[in-house]
């Protein structure tokens, strides 16, 4: 009977479902021996995959960073990626691919270098390992890499461990290299700055020093100086002209007192009677004889008299009289004849007189400049002269005096009416030291650092990567995980086969047993006649019976020896489940 009837689900009972699987066994059996062949092909032919991994520390410096702080400031996992960055390079991947012959020279001409470059990094595996550790600047936790895996996926378990420690080499050789790059590059740029800024001092301190040299004395720090200087001039320059006047009355005086006086002693006779001296007498007698000329002839007796006793007293005193005497007298006859002519005509007796007196005084004292002059020799006269000449010497002393002081005052002056423009030029001069100054000493200190750093980073002291576990040739295949594959093959098909008879069901819309039948019509039947087997039906279904018992059991037999030979063997895995049952 094939009528359409629907059915609903939950009206199934657990005879139905088993009903259901007799009924549809060749449906739930072939696809489930279908997907196990299927998963045991794939376990067993499954080409495998071995991984060699390598463990590196990132070890931390070994000086405390309160006493040398490193330059390198990046954290570990961004020096890991920079580092991968520089190593991962068509050029570096291409010499470990020829080095290890990972590709066939057909390979390598047909496959284009960006394609083995990606699939080396599929190869290759990187892994960061962290740790929640402790800040000592802020004392909180956070995270941070304390160390990091290489690995290397292969066929070849030989190759995989090469190219792995290939790598580690290139890792740690290339975290060397850059740390030492990184603090010599400072250490070399706080070098270039500090020479720079070091020139730019020595420049400025000798612009400074022209500068101080230009405006000696005009400078801001010597502003009171100069006022005090101004100040005690001022009052040694009043206190000199005091003492200048004082000297010029003094002078006046003396030469006073020395005009009463003669420049020669009197001589004092036997007879107790005073005398003029040589020089007065050869005075008097010069003049008498100037007068005597005058009038008279030179053969006259007065001015024959004269003219002997005048040459007797020059021979007796070694010389005439002096320039000077013969000035005075010039002086004085020279006013005389002055007075003449304003009363006479210039050819009167008196007038003529005159001039021949005054021409013969002007022979003498020219006749007198040749000749030496007779010293003073009266004590009192010389008294005064010495005095006089003293006085005259301190005047002009402190003539000179004056007039340094006087410049020394305007000098001064010149420098307090310089300061204010010398002050702004030297103040920019020196902000401008200063700044650079504290800059070559910061720039210093950095420099000092830097070296630090570097030698730090030179003896291997600092932050460094240390092998723990160098990459080893494994044993075992990294995948296929084979036992993870018959898992799921195992149960991929048992759902094959479920799905299979439950589609397969779902399709058939046939009334089968009396339940349907008595919900399809209402009524339950009277009687029920079972399916009867012909001897050809059971003897096909005996075939089908051996047969899927065979392949059930080639099934777990091929399941065991890839069990056996490619996961644990047998005996071990025997072991391992008696053990954890406690019968061993």
């Amino acid at each position: 009977m094939n009528m359409a009837v629907e059915l609903d689900d939950k009206t199934q009972s657990l005879a139905d479902y088993l009903a259901i699987l007799k009924r549809r066994k060749k449906q739930v059996v072939i696809p489930a021996i279908t997907v196990i062949v299927l998963a045991l092909l794939a376990a067993a032919f499954w080409p495998p995959t071995y991984r060699a991994t390598a463990t590196i520390l990132i070890e931390e410096q070994e000086i405390p960073q309160d006493l040398v702080r490193s330059t390198i400031t990046s954290y570990a996992n961004q020096q890991i990626k920079v580092i991968s960055q520089r190593i991962m390079t068509l050029a570096n991947i291409m010499d470990i691919v020829t080095k290890y012959d990972l590709l066939t020279e057909r390979e390598l001409k047909n496959t284009p270098r960006t394609e083995i470059v990606m699939n080396f990094q599929k190869q290759m595996n990187l892994e960061l390992l962290s740790a929640d550790v402790m800040d000592p600047r802020n004392g909180q936790a956070r995270q941070t890499t304390i160390a990091f895996t290489l690995s290397f996926d292969h066929r070849n378990a030989k190759i995989a461990q090469k190219v792995a420690n290939e790598l580690v080499n290139l890792y740690m050789n290339e975290n060397l290299k850059t740390r030492t790059e990184k603090t010599a590059t400072t250490a070399d740029f706080l070098k270039n700055e500090a020479e720079a800024l070091q020139a730019t001092i020595s420049e400025l301190e000798g612009k400074l020093a022209q500068f101080k040299q230009k405006n000696e004395g005009a400078l801001p720090e010597l502003y009171q100086y100069n006022l005090n200087v101004i100040e005690r001039t001022n009052a040694e320059l009043q206190d000199a002209k005091n003492r200048q006047a004082e000297l010029e009355k003094r002078k006046l005086e003396l030469q006073a007192n020395m005009a009463q006086i003669s420049q020669y002693a009197p001589t004092d006779m036997p007879n107790g009677e005073r005398v003029l001296s040589d020089y007065d007498r050869l005075k008097a007698l010069r003049s008498d004889y100037r007068s005597k000329s005058a009038l008279y002839s030179a053969d006259h007796p007065d001015v024959v008299r004269l003219k002997r006793e005048i040459d007797n007293l020059e021979h007796t005193l070694g010389t005439g009289l002096s320039a000077k005497d013969y000035a005075e007298q010039l002086q004085t006859e020279q006013n005389k004849l002055i007075q003449l002519k304003q009363t006479y005509t210039a050819d009167h007796p008196e007038v003529l007189k005159q001039q021949r007196v005054v021409d013969a005084l002007t022979k003498e004292k020219n006749a007198a400049e040749q000749r030496p002059v007779v010293q003073p020799d009266n004590p009192a006269y010389v008294l005064l002269d010495t005095q006089l000449k003293s006085a005259e010497s301190d005047s002009r002393m402190l003539t000179r005096r004056i007039s340094e002081l006087n410049d020394k005052i305007a000098r001064f002056e010149a420098n307090l009416s310089k300061a204010p423009d010398v002050e702004k030029s030297y103040t920019e001069l020196m902000r401008e030291l200063q700044t650079n100054t504290l800059k070559y000493q910061e720039i210093k200190s950095k420099q000092m650092q830097a070296d630090l750093a570097k030698n730090l980073e030179s003896e291997r002291k600092g932050e460094r990567f240390e092998l723990i576990e160098p990459p080893i040739q494994p044993d075992e295949p990294f995948r296929p995980n084979r036992l993870a594959i018959l898992i799921v093959g195992v149960i991929l098909a048992g759902l094959a086969g479920a799905g299979s008879a439950g589609l397969s069901e779902m399709l058939d819309q046939s009334i089968r047993g009396t339940r349907q039948l008595t919900e399809l019509i209402g009524v339950a039947p009277l009687a029920t006649i079972p399916y009867l087997l012909i001897d050809e039906e059971q003897q096909s279904r005996r075939q089908i019976r051996y047969g899927l018992l065979g392949a059930i059991a080639g099934t777990v037999l091929l399941v065991l020896l890839i069990v056996h030979f490619f996961v644990i063997p047998l005996d071990v895995a025997w072991y391992i489940v008696m053990r954890k049952l406690g019968l061993y």
